[in-house]
């Protein structure tokens, strides 16, 4: 602040002057002083506050990584827990495909087993019930007789009939033989003969639409067809 002196001032005048600049002097000062301190405040709390707001940059950045880091975790489990519920799902099905194909080789191989089982159960019943009959015919000749009598009397429109038996056959059972093709219920055109290419254990019946095995091996051949 400027003072201007006029002319004929008295020493107290100039003595309140000199005091009133001295003060309006001081008090620039002041303000001087406190602006500069207020500037230097206002520059440490920028810096502090721009440290602050840095910091805070940084955590934000490290929350954000830190939440897409578990985000991809969580993504990653979920991915990882598909692919596992696909791969066990894989592999349920193709355990579930070679169990069946399994079971099917089984059921193949059982048929298989129990087919050969039964042919050679069939054989082995048949060889069996061929060494009984053998046996049988060599104590009952009379069997063959029985054998001719079923297959004659099953031809019930023949017109004409022979009964064919090996020549010793007909020597062991003759009578028995002659007896039956005399029996009233056949053909009156009935007779017997003998063929040494059968076997002593065959008979068979010819007729004018073919002829009937009734012998061993026919009835051997009956039973095979029952048991299958």
């Amino acid at each position: 602040m400027a003072i201007v002196l006029k002319a004929g001032s008295s020493d107290d005048q100039k003595k309140a002057a000199r005091k009133t600049s001295a003060i309006a002097g001081f008090n620039l000062r002041d303000i001087a002083d406190e602006g500069r301190t207020r500037l230097e405040e206002c520059r440490v709390q920028s810096q502090q506050i721009l440290e602050q707001a840095k910091r805070d940059v940084d955590e934000i950045r490290k929350a954000a990584e830190q939440r897409g880091y578990q985000e991809g975790l969580d993504r990653a489990a979920v991915d990882a827990d598909k692919k596992l519920k696909a791969e066990a799902e894989q592999q349920a099905k193709s355990s579930t495909q070679v169990m069946q194909k399994a079971v099917a080789k089984l059921y193949e191989a059982h048929t298989e087993w129990m087919e050969q089982y039964s042919s050679v159960l069939t054989k082995t019943a048949l060889s069996a019930a061929e060494k009984i009959v053998l046996r049988k015919l060599e104590d009952e000749p009379e069997l063959l007789v029985r054998w001719a009598d079923e297959a004659m009397h099953s031809t019930r429109s023949a017109t004409r009939l022979t009964l064919v038996v090996h020549p010793e056959t007909l020597a062991q059972a003759g009578p028995s033989f002659e007896a039956l093709i005399a029996s009233p219920a056949l053909p009156e055109k009935t007779h017997l003969d003998t063929d040494e290419s059968l076997d002593r254990n065959e008979v068979v019946v010819r007729q004018d639409g073919g002829e009937i095995h009734a012998g061993l091996t026919a009835q051997i051949q009956r039973l095979q067809e029952l048991l299958q």
